[in-house]
């Protein structure tokens, strides 16, 4: 299902060239599995750079992510989510970004951006990685999508392994359900026709516990444009339940998981993409 967003914040780099501005949307009523929540981007001058999701909390369990990625035309965001071997009813909240670059319009822009994608085959615990297509690209994002059709497979990472690449994981838990994972990176040119684009990439770990979570800031200077994150967990696993963008005045990009049934006591490291545009 899509859905325009609702506009939330706006920021700016320092150039004053780059405008990114976040939307958000609630997918209501409760139910126990949302699959490919599209949230459109509201403002048609913008493309979708990035986003995420998270799912409500009612006690005693909590849905996971299962997908967060950028739709075919980069006109908004889509995430999924389902509850694990318990109903667990729950609203999805979805996230998009929006950019736009003053000088260009949204036709030369999206010219100017590629997304990459890669499958990992069927695996209990499936990994894949992708990147820029060649060394005039900068990475500037990416997402993941797991194609489950058991009991299900739940998101686990999906972060900048370099600058350059993007890399995800997921895993089955508790009752076997092999799964295909799709993961995908957003790159634009270095050079576009308003100046050089400069990627930051920052990150923040949280402490160790069954319920971790962690808020990565964006670098002074630059526009945040996406995020992601990675969950160091050691046993049985803890998984992801939310990858959101700020919706207020602090530029940041925040990531939480839980481990779900079987006790997993788990770092996670929260990743935040900014981008600068020097003339």
């Amino acid at each position: 299902m899509s859905s325009v967003g609702t506009y939330n914040i706006t920021f700016n780099d320092t150039s004053g060239l780059i405008t990114v501005s976040v939307f958000s949307h609630i997918s209501s009523p409760p139910k126990e599995h949302w699959i490919d929540e599209e949230i459109l981007v509201g403002d048609d001058d913008m493309l979708a750079i990035g986003g995420g999701g998270k799912t409500t909390d009612q006690s005693p369990y909590r849905a996971l992510l299962t997908a967060s990625y950028p739709n075919n035309d980069l006109s908004g965001w889509v995430v999924s989510s389902k509850d694990h071997e318990y109903p667990h009813p729950h609203e999805l909240i979805t996230h998009v970004i929006g950019i736009k670059i003053k000088g260009m319009s949204r036709q030369q822009l999206l010219d100017s951006m590629y997304v990459s994608t890669a499958a990992s085959g069927v695996a209990s615990h499936p990994e894949g990685e992708t990147g820029v297509p060649s060394d005039n690209f900068i990475l500037v994002g990416g997402g993941f999508r797991v194609d489950w059709h058991g009991a299900g497979n739940l998101g686990i990472a999906s972060f900048p392994i370099t600058e350059f690449s993007w890399k995800a994981c997921s895993k089955d838990h508790g009752i076997s359900d092999p799964s295909n994972l799709q993961v995908f990176a957003t790159c634009i040119k270095k050079n576009i026709a308003v100046g050089t684009v400069t990627v930051a990439i920052t990150k923040a770990d949280s402490n160790q516990t069954p319920h971790p979570e962690a808020v990565a800031l964006v670098k002074p200077g630059f526009a945040l444009v996406g995020g992601g994150a990675e969950v160091h967990w050691n046993e049985l696993g803890n998984f992801l339940w939310k990858l959101e963008p700020s919706t207020s005045q602090a530029q940041s990009f925040s990531a939480a998981s839980k481990d779900v049934i079987y006790p997993d006591p788990s770092i996670i490291t929260a990743y935040a993409l900014g981008i600068r545009i020097d003339e």
